[in-house]
């Protein structure tokens, strides 16, 4: 009846085909979108990848702020998407640093610092719940703009060598990256590999290969405890995963083979960048 009544009207027959073609566009520009939003997110996944086995950071401080500021992700959920991408990247990123160079990685250090980050991270994943998403953005954002000046060497803290690797200092160092992990789904690098430089005397590359192989259980522990509170996307994990394995590959083969300085000073930049970017952002305390 509606057919007969459609082919009889030329009216409605014209708007019958605009509304066909009308979907047709609509499908389309759909589809085209949804693609480019998983190429992008494969993209990060990448980027994300490089950075973490190249400076030892987990790659939180890419994957964080991306998905808030390019995805439109609640604070909440990126940090727990984001630690759920870290966990594989930094297994690969720990296997590439071992095969280059295994005497990097000091695994005594790494079983007293695990010990107090997977304590740091429950702490953490239960603190970030509690916080609201607007507080919470501003923390990070503050962090971001510190970590930035610090690795551009802007802010000079005055340090002081430990001489003995004492067990309390090092579970002590491991409580303070665990929480900085699950609060703020980073892998918590920011705090080892400048903690073992310049307080246990680790060279940059044994600090950035020793805190990649503490972040892989720390990293672990807390998206465990943020998967409790439903914090993780795994819808997208499918696009960041894959090409991060391929970027954590490339990162450890990049720390052990070329000069830092002019990685850090960008990836500072960019950090400084990003933080003002989202303490403007309409997710932040204002």
């Amino acid at each position: 009846m509606l057919l007969c009544s459609v082919r009889h009207c030329p009216v409605k027959s014209i708007c019958a085909l605009i509304y066909i073609d009308f979907k047709k566009v609509y499908y389309i520009s759909y589809c085209k979108g949804s693609m480019m939003k998983n190429f992008n997110l494969s993209v990060l996944g990448l980027i994300a990848g490089f950075c973490s086995a190249s400076l030892g950071i987990g790659g939180g401080l890419i994957i964080v702020p991306a998905l808030i500021l390019l995805f439109g992700y609640e604070i909440k959920k990126a940090i727990g998407t984001s630690l759920a991408t870290i966990v594989p990247a930094a297994f690969v990123g720990i296997v590439t640093h071992y095969i280059i160079k295994s005497g990097n990685i000091k695994f005594l250090i790494v079983l007293f610092v695990v010990i107090g980050s997977v304590i740091g991270a429950k702490f953490g994943a239960k603190l970030a719940n509690k916080i609201s998403s607007k507080i919470l953005t501003g923390l990070f954002a503050l962090l971001l703009l510190f970590v930035g000046l610090k690795i551009i060497s802007i802010i000079n803290l005055p340090t002081e060598s430990v001489s003995n690797l004492t067990i309390p200092l090092l579970i002590i160092l491991g409580l303070a990256a665990g929480s900085a992990s699950a609060l703020f789904g980073i892998g918590g690098g920011i705090i080892l590999v400048p903690g073992l430089n310049l307080f246990f005397g680790l060279s940059i590359h044994e600090a950035v290969a020793t805190s990649l192989t503490i972040i892989l259980p720390t990293t672990f522990a807390g998206a465990v405890f943020h998967r409790k509170f439903n914090n993780i996307n795994t819808k997208v994990l499918k696009f960041l995963i894959p090409l991060s394995l391929i970027g954590a590959v490339f990162g450890a083969v990049a720390a052990n083979s070329l000069p830092s300085i002019a990685l850090k000073t960008i990836f500072g930049i960019f950090m400084i960048l990003c933080s003002v970017k989202i303490f403007f952002s309409p997710y932040c305390i204002k």
